[in-house]
């Protein structure tokens, strides 16, 4: 590697106006446009340095979730080492990145897993380069998710731990002893929030279910094994939860999608009285995974790999549900959209292949028509639902 030349590169986004929901849009209008300049000077996120964001008054602050959530859309856990706000009347949003540019070795072209190089892997799993709708679909499932919070009964940012998104929102039923669907968002362990996916559980609050939506800690703040702590200490706090929620706690399912669905499959396989002596071997009754990540080798090879805390081989096998032994009785159906890359439906079928005796019922399905977004969207109403209904 040659010494590190520094370069600027800049983009601006109109403000509607200047609300927090407008200014947070344009921010993240802003990066796509920032993340463009990247990909044409061939510089990569990892090298961001500083990041200078000027708007009306200074207002729009980075670190401020919503802004931060808006950014992660596009450019995932890669943010600069630093942040500088500066103040102008203008009606718009300006930023100004400075990077590290050096030149590097040319990419590795041998097999680094499954026969593919790097670039191949970064292909088959790079999920939002296959939908470049994918910010438009984010965009709709928050508008619908706001519109859920605000008509349903919801008990938003309840604590389970410490940490500031250590929260769930509870959907209570007017039953008593509902089942309770617990739903684990995605985002490559680096994005997204609950909120932008309460639109997806009504079909099961309308069937009676109570539903709990949970956050965790993002990398790279924190690693995939805290991660897997969250939802462990999330499901430990529902569990013994059950009476004060209204919930059922022999019905217990959870959902996840992509990441999510990586750290529902940790929780069904996680020794659980060995963490608690108080809970059953087993406390989760089903799981619907819907394009799950469980062997986690080729995360490391990814652009995003080193991001994620799994330094080695080691410790990918170690956090990797797909050698891990499920808890025992369990109801399982494991989905993948139809359209997806080859390596997300190898997932499924390897997992269903590794634990399928253990279980008392495993399914492994594609919805037809699909991606790796528009999969979810039958959870609210079509084939997933009537999936988890049906294990439930």
């Amino acid at each position: 590697m040659t010494a590190m030349t520094m370069t600027t590169l800049g983009a601006v986004a109109a403000l509607d106006d200047d609300s927090p929901a407008a200014r947070a849009a344009a921010y993240r209008d802003a990066a796509v446009v920032l993340l463009g300049r990247l990909k044409a000077a061939r510089c990569s996120p990892a090298g961001m340095a500083r990041l200078t964001v000027t708007s009306p008054g200074g207002r729009l602050v980075p670190r401020d979730p919503a802004c931060d959530r808006r950014w992660r859309e596009v450019f995932g856990g890669f943010k600069p080492a630093e942040f500088t706000i500066e103040s102008a009347s203008a009606p718009r949003v300006t930023l100004a990145l400075a990077l590290h540019q050096g030149t590097t070795a040319p990419p590795r072209d041998e097999p680094m897993w499954r026969g593919m190089t790097a670039a191949e892997i970064d292909a088959a799993y790079s999920a939002r380069a296959a939908v470049p709708e994918h910010l438009a679909i984010f965009e709709r499932w928050r508008d619908a998710g706001e519109r859920v919070l605000a008509s349903r009964d919801a008990h938003r940012d309840l604590p389970y731990g410490e940490a500031p998104l250590q929260r769930f929102d509870f959907f209570p039923v007017p039953r008593p002893n509902a089942p309770l669907l617990v739903f684990i968002h995605g985002g490559y362990w680096q994005a997204m929030d609950k909120a932008e996916h309460a639109s997806l559980i009504e079909g099961h609050l309308n069937a009676g279910w109570a539903v709990a939506l949970l956050n965790y800690r993002l990398c790279p703040e924190a690693t995939i094994a805290d991660q897997v702590e969250d939802a462990r200490l999330a499901l430990r706090h529902l569990w013994h939860g059950a009476e004060r929620y209204g919930v059922d706690r022999s019905r217990i399912q959870v959902c996840g999608h992509s990441a999510g669905g990586y750290l529902g499959a940790c929780l069904a396989s996680t020794d659980w009285p060995a963490l608690d002596p108080a809970m059953p071997v087993a406390p989760l009754h089903s799981a619907l995974l819907v394009s799950g990540l469980f062997e986690l080798e080729p995360m490391r090879h990814m652009s995003f790999g080193p991001l994620l805390g799994l330094p080695d081989a080691e410790t990918a096998r170690a956090l990797s549900p797909m050698f891990a032994t499920p808890n025992p009785g369990m109801r399982l159906h494991l989905t993948v959209g139809e359209r997806e890359s080859e390596e997300f439906h190898w997932q499924s079928r390897e997992l269903a292949r590794r634990w399928g005796a253990r279980l008392e019922a495993i399914e492994v399905s594609s919805v037809p028509g699909t991606h790796h977004f528009s999969v979810m969207e039958s959870l609210a109403k079509g084939g997933l639902l009537e999936a988890s209904l049906a294990i439930g």
